[in-house]
């Protein structure tokens, strides 16, 4: 809520005393603030939810090795997997879940 400011002393020179007590004894009309908005907020953006699984320690070496002489991410050899293992099952790929999920409106 604003107030109007107080008229100067200054500007009495130029106002009657009419126009003094009408500025001074005339209140402001309030004006209503918008409700609040209460909620939860839209969902912008979604996290990957990590998966962590264990490998042997003389697995992950030879993944560590494979991904090296590949250059590539031991990520991407995850995922390579993946891919063949939803393939081997009649499943659709990460890439066509994916888009389905997005066309869906799912997280």
């Amino acid at each position: 809520m604003s107030r109007r400011p107080a008229p100067s002393i200054f500007d009495a020179d130029s106002m009657s005393v009419d126009d003094l007590k009408t500025k001074v004894m005339t209140p402001e009309p309030l004006v209503e603030a918008e409700p609040r908005r209460v909620g939860r907020p839209a969902k912008t953006t979604t996290k990957a939810k990590p998966t962590p699984f264990y490998l042997h320690p003389a697995v992950k070496e030879v993944l560590r090795d494979i991904a090296y002489h590949n250059r590539c991410k031991e990520h991407d050899l995850f995922v390579e997997g993946l891919e063949h293992v939803l393939k081997s099952r009649s499943y659709p790929t990460i890439a066509e879940i994916i888009a389905k999920a997005e066309r869906d409106g799912e997280a």
